[in-house]
C-alpha cells in the first residue's frame, strides 16, 4: 500500500510562466545594449552630490520602516530554524506524581524520544518553504532600501528645486519692488500714469504671497525629508547646492537583465516558489504519516528515592502509522487552496514583469523629451529675461504700454521656472531610470539570484 501511495505523492505540474521579452528597447532604439552592471553599481556616487550619500547612510540606519523590514528578516529566519528543528528527533522529560483518595502519593519519570520520518517529504517541502520565505524577506529588504533611497534623492532634489525658485521669487518680487518704486516716481512727476501703478503695486503683492506659499512648501519637502531620515520634522534640513546637471546617459542593456536585477521581481519570483513548496506540502500531508517512538527510565513508585532503582527502570520503542480515513474533504481543499496561491502568484510575478519593463520604456522615452524640453526652455529664457530688459527701458522711455512690460515679466518667469522644473525632473528621471533597471545605490550588485525553477515536487 505505501509503494502505490508513493506513486501518487506527486502534487499538481507547475506551469512556469514564461514572459515574452523583446529583444532591446523600443524606447531606446539603437542604443547600447551591452551588459549595464558597471553603470548601474553604486548609482548614488554617480549623481554627484556628497550631502545626499550622507544622508542616505543616515536614512538606511534610522529610518523606522526599513528598521520594521529588518525585523521582519529575523523573524523569517527564526522560521528556518523552527522547520529544521520540525525534521529532527524531539525529546520529551516527564515527571508526575499523583495522588488518590485511597491510596498513598505515586510519582513517575519518563523519557521519551519521538521522530517523523518525513516519508513523503512534506517536512522537507515545509522546510524548502521557510528557506524560499526567508529568500523572499531578504529581497523585500533590498526592495524597500532601494526605495527609500530613491525616494530620498527625489525628495533631495525636490528640495534643491524648492531652495531655488523661493530664491527666484525674493530676487523677482526685490525687482518688483524697485518697479514700483520707479513707477511711483514717475506717477509723481506726471509721467506714468496711475493705472501702471496700480498694476504694478498688484504684481509686488501677488509675488509676496507668492513667496510666502513657497516657503511653506519649502518646509513641508523639508519635514518629509526628515521623516526619511528618522528625525523629528523641524524643517530645518537645508539644501545648499544646485542641481546638478549630468552629462552622461546610461546604457540601457537588454529587457531580460531586469528580471534578475530588481529586488522586486526577485521578491515576487521568490514568493512563488515557496507557494509552490506549501503546494508539496499540503498534497503530501494528505498521505498517511510515520513516525517512532522510544521511552526510556519510564516507572511509577510510592516513593521517589525508589523511582530511579533499577528494577523499577523500563524502556520501549514503537512505530506509528497515522492516516485520516475522513475529514470531509478539509486537505484536499487546503490543497486545491495552496494550488489557487501558486496560480495567482504566477500571473502576479507576469504582471509585475510587465510592469517593470513598461517602467524603463517610460523612463528611457521620457529622457529623451525631456531633454528636448530643457534645450528649448533655455533659449527661451534667454530671449525672454532680455525681452523683460529691454521692455522697462522701452516703458522709461514711453516707448511702450506697461501691459508689455507686464507680459515680458509673465514670459521671463515662466521660463526661468520651467527650466528649474525641468532640471529637477531630469534628475529624478535619472534616478527612476536607475531604479527601473535595478541598479543599486551600493558600490556591489547582490551576488544572490533567485532559483531559476520552480521545484514542482
Amino acid at each position: 500500500m505505501l509503494l502505490v501511495l508513493s506513486a501518487c505523492s506527486s502534487p499538481p505540474k507547475l506551469m512556469s510562466p514564461q514572459p515574452e521579452l523583446p529583444d532591446n528597447w523600443t524606447s531606446a532604439e539603437g542604443s547600447d545594449t551591452e551588459p549595464v552592471s558597471e553603470e548601474l553599481r553604486g548609482w548614488l556616487v554617480q549623481l554627484n552630490d556628497p550631502r545626499l550619500q550622507e544622508l542616505a547612510t543616515e536614512a538606511l540606519a534610522a529610518n523606522h520602516g526599513l528598521q520594521a523590514a529588518r525585523y521582519n528578516v529575523s523573524r523569517s529566519r527564526e522560521a528556518v530554524d523552527i522547520s529544521r528543528a520540525d525534521r529532527l528527533p524531539s525529546l520529551a522529560l516527564n515527571l508526575g506524581s499523583t495522588r488518590r483518595e485511597d491510596s498513598d502519593r505515586v510519582d513517575s519519570l519518563d523519557f521519551s524520544i519521538s521522530l517523523d520520518l518525513d516519508l513523503w517529504g512534506r517536512l522537507s517541502a515545509r522546510q524548502r518553504q521557510a528557506r524560499l520565505d526567508l529568500a523572499a524577506a531578504e529581497a523585500g529588504l533590498r526592495q524597500q532600501e532601494q526605495s527609500l533611497v530613491v525616494k530620498l534623492g527625489t525628495q533631495w532634489f525636490a528640495l534643491q528645486e524648492a531652495q531655488l525658485l523661493l530664491d527666484l521669487y525674493r530676487q523677482r518680487r526685490d525687482n518688483l519692488a524697485q518697479n514700483v518704486e520707479v513707477i511711483a516716481s514717475g506717477y509723481r512727476q506726471g509721467l506714468n500714469e496711475a493705472l501702471d501703478l496700480y498694476l504694478a503695486r498688484n504684481n509686488l503683492h501677488a509675488e509676496n504671497a507668492r513667496v510666502e506659499q513657497q516657503t511653506q512648501q519649502l518646509a513641508e519637502i523639508r519635514r518629509e525629508l526628515e521623516l526619511l531620515l528618522g528625525r523629528y520634522p523641524s524643517a530645518r534640513l537645508i539644501a545648499e547646492a544646485a542641481l546638478p546637471w549630468l552629462e552622461t546617459d546610461i546604457p540601457a542593456g537588454l529587457p531580460a537583465d531586469v528580471l534578475t536585477r530588481r529586488p522586486d521581481l526577485q521578491q515576487q519570483w521568490l514568493e512563488l516558489l515557496s507557494a509552490d513548496a506549501a503546494l508539496a506540502a499540503a498534497h503530501r500531508d494528505r498521505f498517511p504519516s510515520l513516525g517512532l517512538t522510544s521511552t526510556g527510565l519510564g516507572g511509577s513508585s510510592d516513593a521517589l528515592s525508589d523511582l530511579l532503582s533499577l528494577g523499577n527502570l523500563s524502556w520501549s520503542i514503537g512505530a506509528r502509522l497515522t492516516q485520516t480515513l475522513f475529514d470531509a474533504g478539509r486537505k484536499a481543499s487546503l490543497q486545491d487552496q495552496a494550488l489557487a496561491r501558486r496560480q495567482e502568484l504566477e500571473q502576479r510575478w507576469l504582471e509585475a514583469v510587465y510592469a517593470a519593463l513598461a517602467e524603463v520604456e517610460n523612463a528611457l522615452s521620457l529622457r529623451q523629451s525631456l531633454l528636448e524640453r530643457h534645450a528649448q526652455y533655455l533659449e527661451a529664457q534667454r530671449n525672454a529675461v532680455h525681452a523683460e530688459n529691454l521692455a522697462f527701458e522701452q516703458y522709461q522711455k514711453g516707448l511702450t504700454s506697461y501691459t508689455t512690460v507686464l507680459e515680458a515679466q509673465r514670459r521671463s518667469f515662466d521660463a526661468q521656472t520651467s527650466v528649474l522644473g525641468l532640471r529637477r525632473q531630469l534628475l529624478q528621471n535619472r534616478i527612476e531610470l536607475y531604479r527601473a533597471l535595478g541598479g543599486t545605490f551600493q558600490t556591489d550588485l547582490p551576488t544572490t539570484e533567485p532559483e531559476q525553477e520552480p521545484a514542482g515536487q
